[in-house]
């Protein structure tokens, strides 16, 4: 491909923001035109095609990258910029065009009009990754990683995407009147458990889901995951737990935990579905091992 050194490589998920992903791409890269900026435009439809785009493309001609998608396409980018390291080097914007968009809320930006101009004039930062060993593969994560109840919501809601942003609500509610128990052994900061479990979620994010403000003290780029471990408990007391999600203050809950950790190792005697930036990814065991300040990202 033959591209200018100020191009703006635009990778574009047509499914993601229910089909308008496309749409939305398109019209950001005539403002980005008007302002001097020369475009090269790739449609990746799955991972395997998102990983051909670092071969596509010569990396000196391409200035920044913009990704429209949701998270788990950025998921998708980010594996394959690490299988091409020195494609570290150039910072991405993820625009906000998938149902959750955990990590565009994290950065205070959910208007494609915001991402434009931060495309256009925003400063860089680096940010952590979570590199995640699994018994059967291994790969990156840039939001949660998450077994037991919400492995559980996470396969319900992909299920009723019919329901749009308001299915990870209505499935964490059906899974709550029938929480799963997750038998793990779990180690972090010298300590070990062996317990049963609702759920364990590690987050490099504050938020995921549609808005849930799940580890409020997470920062992108401390070098730290925030890790939330909910030991079993009651539907009632998982029911009454569940709306004091969204502004943060099931921190006080008695049955949650919550650490700061750059290591984690959950071990489980069957497998467990992992959920890894919002998809199912794998399954248990695993190792959570945290990278800082790795990804470059506009904000």
């Amino acid at each position: 491909m033959i591209s200018s050194p100020n191009t703006i490589l635009f990778l574009v998920n047509p499914f993601a923001g229910k089909g308008k992903a496309m749409l939305i791409a398109k019209n950001t890269i005539d403002i980005i035109r008007q302002n001097g900026y020369e475009t090269e435009l790739f449609e990746g439809k799955n991972k395997e095609d998102f990983l051909n785009f670092t071969i596509i493309y010569e990396i000196n001609k391409i200035q920044k990258i913009a990704v429209f998608g949701g998270d788990g396409t950025m998921h998708d980018i980010v594996n394959a910029l690490m299988l091409k390291s020195e494609w570290l080097s150039k910072p991405l914007m993820l625009f906000p065009c998938g149902t959750g968009n955990a990590f565009c809320h994290d950065l205070d930006c959910l208007s494609v009009e915001k991402a434009t101009q931060r495309l256009l004039n925003g400063k860089e930062m680096l940010v952590d990754l979570a590199e995640i060993k699994m018994r059967e593969n291994s790969m990156w994560a840039f939001n949660i990683v998450g077994c037991g109840l919400v492995s559980h919501i996470n396969t319900l809601a992909e299920k009723m995407r019919y329901f749009g942003p308001a299915r990870y609500n209505i499935a964490t509610i059906m899974k709550i009147i029938s929480p799963p128990v997750l038998k793990a052994k779990i180690s972090f900061n010298g300590e070990i458990f062996a317990k049963d479990y609702c759920f364990l979620l590690a987050c490099n994010t504050r938020f995921t889901g549609k808005g849930m403000k799940m580890a409020p003290l997470a920062k992108l780029n401390d070098g730290l995951i925030d890790f939330l471990i909910v030991e079993k408990t009651t539907r009632l007391r998982l029911l009454l737990l569940f709306p004091k999600i969204f502004s943060g203050k099931h921190l006080n809950s008695p049955y949650l935990r919550y650490v700061q950790t750059n290591h984690i190792k959950i071990e489980t005697q069957y497998p467990e579905l992992v959920n890894i930036d919002g998809e199912i990814k794998g399954n248990t065991s695993l190792e959570i091992i945290v990278h800082k300040q790795k990804l470059k990202v506009i904000c």
